[in-house]
């Protein structure tokens, strides 16, 4: 498809750094554009995230020019082409571009990654060796996505050499170039391509991009934990995320990159998106609707795949744990603060977890009721070891018993007994 060079519909909204970056380009003899998510979440209307820009120099000599200028660089990837700008701060720790940013446009006030133009030399699926080429158009041929490969310069003029604006415009996601050359060189772009469907991929599935996805599964394997986890939590984390999640498990992408193959027959009995707005922790959406999606028992296999944190970890664990009927009738029936109590107790939501038993049963909570789930406030335990201490109860082992029993028989009477109720019956019993 040949080139577009033409004016944007709209000012981009260029933060003070992007603009210095546009200027000490120039008067070294360089162009510089803004390419990538900005650019295509502008034109798309989306809020605009992360600066990413692409200048036509070799990437260390531009690094030296922006430390010469007292702009900040952080060598990020060097070997790669790319580095990462900052401002520098002000006194006070501030930070200049912030100021310049507002809600709709978060990202545009932070650091800047900045790639030198460039060509694959070699790739393995992981690593890339790159070497430099002022060739925009050879560039924007080695980004993953046509959409991804729309420049704006320092003029506001956006150049499009894929044709990326009318795929934005018509929901097409297809991927720059030879689909399954693109996947070679970079198996997480599978991953990507999955990512980005359900939100720019209106059209369908791209059929040289489903082909390539399933030749070139089992390359996934190979991908780090922490760059597989990274999508996973952005994609599980979506509310209108199940084109990509059937995407990911019809390639067969799923089992080599998580481990497991997932159930997505269970995307229906997930909770809305006002059961989850209402019942769910934003930052543990993605582990729920993974927990959600996987058998019963995937958890260990998936928290070392992905490499998750302890707390995670223990998170993932705890929604995939218990018998699933069980949990569901238990946080729906009459007792149903009884059962969430013992949740509470353990750090574990009980909203997420009726939501992952429920969907492993074929059945959708209810958001009325996870959203009573979520903002119940459990009674406070009114019997302490003190108490138990002032009546002659030695400290040990046996203290501990006698607590755990009294609380127990507390969680079972409804939360009635009294604090004397509980002296009586731990003395008694104990």
């Amino acid at each position: 498809m040949a080139a577009t060079t033409e004016p944007g519909p709209a000012a981009f909204p260029v933060p003070p750094l992007a603009a210095r970056l546009f200027d000490l380009a120039r008067a070294e003899g360089y162009e510089a554009r803004i390419v990538g998510g900005a650019v295509r979440d502008w034109l798309a209307g989306l809020p605009i995230g992360d600066i990413d820009m692409a200048v036509a120099a070799p990437i260390d000599a531009f690094a030296d020019a922006c430390r010469a200028d007292g702009i900040r660089v952080i060598e990020t990837g060097l070997s790669h082409g790319t580095v990462t700008v900052l401002s520098p701060a002000r006194p006070g720790g501030a930070n200049p571009d912030a100021a310049n940013s507002d809600s709709a446009n978060a990202g545009i006030g932070g650091p800047i990654e900045v790639t030198q133009t460039r060509v694959d030399l070699e790739t393995d699926g992981r690593h890339a060796v790159v070497g430099f080429s002022d060739d925009w158009k050879a560039d924007a041929s080695r980004r993953d996505f046509t959409i991804n490969a729309i420049y704006i310069d320092a003029d506001g003029q956006i150049d499009d050499p894929l044709g990326g604006r009318a795929d934005l415009e018509s929901g097409t996601l297809r991927f720059a170039g030879n689909a399954a050359q693109r996947v070679e060189e970079d198996a997480l772009r599978m991953l990507r391509y999955c990512r980005f469907l359900p939100r720019f991929g209106s059209a369908g599935i791209d059929p040289a991009a489903a082909a390539a996805l399933r030749d070139a599964a089992p390359t996934a394997a190979r991908l780090s934990g922490e760059r597989v986890a990274a999508e996973c939590r952005r994609l599980f984390g979506m509310d209108d995320g199940a084109a990509g999640i059937r995407l990911l498990q019809d390639t067969g992408i799923a089992a080599h990159a998580l481990g497991t193959a997932l159930e997505p027959g269970h995307l229906a009995h997930l909770a809305d998106k006002a059961g989850f707005d209402a019942g769910i922790d934003p930052h543990q959406a993605w582990l729920v609707r993974l927990a959600a999606l996987t058998a019963p028992g995937r958890a260990p296999v998936l928290a070392q795949r992905l490499r998750l944190s302890r707390q995670d970890s223990r998170l993932l664990a705890g929604l995939d744990s218990g018998d699933p009927a069980q949990t569901a009738a238990l946080l729906n029936g009459p007792d149903w603060q009884q059962g969430a109590y013992v949740m509470v107790r353990g750090q574990l939501p009980p909203a997420a977890l009726l939501v992952v038993a429920a969907a492993r049963c074929g059945r959708t909570a209810g958001p009325d009721h996870l959203a009573m789930l979520a903002s119940w406030v459990p009674p406070e335990f009114p019997l302490a070891a003190a108490d138990l201490l002032s009546h002659g109860v030695d400290k040990g082992p046996c203290l501990g018993e006698m607590l755990r029993a009294a609380e127990a028989h507390w969680v079972g009477q409804d939360f009635a007994p009294s604090r004397q109720d509980l002296i009586d019956f731990a003395m008694t019993s104990g």
